[in-house]
């Protein structure tokens, strides 16, 4: 099940911007480009296993986002419609993916996805420095923090600065969530993985000695890689 770990899913919603309290300016934008006409392609892999029913599925696919416009400029919040599709690898037809727009706060990066807003970027950027991912919806808290910040290279393109946002990261005997997400200044999200698996006796025969990673019975597997384009 190693091969499983070489591995997000992500169009136009209007959501009224939430007042946010004032914070002293800083230059993050460029971490999550938002200018009309700007266009990210990913290469996407999602894998679904549950031993007992039999399934062990893998799905391969492209998404495209891209900055169409601007749908509202108030309260401080600008408020970007983004045309999200999908397109199978086997496949030349792009489809409507999800609904999605952006929202760009004075210091934070909402995502509303499906109507649903998720706080996935929060400055000052500095290490271990937390916020709610889920504080403008009705979801439970979930604490997302940086847990790393360094320079880089990715596909061979040198890369000034990088935010790693770790989202969940818990490993027991028989669970394993992880949530990791990295971006890219001048470039946005480059990388994204999310791991929600378990390995339970009951599922099936499994030797308790060897890492979780190898001896999966249910859960998914999801991961979305950058595609650089020129």
């Amino acid at each position: 099940m190693k091969r499983w770990f070489t591995i997000l899913s992500i169009s136009l919603v209007l959501f009224s911007c939430k007042k946010q309290e004032s914070a002293p300016a800083i230059d993050w934008r460029d971490y999550y480009p938002l200018e009309v006409g700007v266009s990210r392609l990913y290469d996407c892999e999602s894998i679904k296993i549950d031993v007992l029913a039999g399934v062990s599925d893998t799905s391969r696919f492209f998404i495209r986002e891209e900055v169409v416009g601007i749908v509202s400029d108030t309260n401080g919040c600008v408020t970007y419609a983004i045309n999200c599709k999908s397109r199978q690898k086997d496949a030349n037809e792009w489809k409507p993916y999800v609904s999605l727009s952006v929202q760009q706060y004075q210091h934070s990066i909402v995502r509303v996805e499906e109507n649903v807003p998720y706080q996935v970027l929060k400055f000052p950027a500095k290490l271990n420095f937390s916020w709610d991912v889920n504080m403008y919806n009705s979801k439970d808290e979930q604490l997302a923090n940086y847990t790393s910040i360094s320079k880089g290279e990715y596909e061979g393109v040198h890369l000034d600065s990088t935010v790693t946002v770790t989202l969940q990261n818990f490993k027991s005997l028989y669970t394993y969530q992880y949530d990791v997400e990295q971006y890219a200044k001048h470039y946005g999200l480059l990388y994204k993985q999310a791991i929600d698996v378990e390995s339970q006796p009951t599922h099936a025969k499994i030797d308790l000695n060897k890492p979780i990673e190898e001896r999966i019975t249910k859960g998914t597997i999801v991961t979305i890689k950058r595609i650089l384009e020129n």
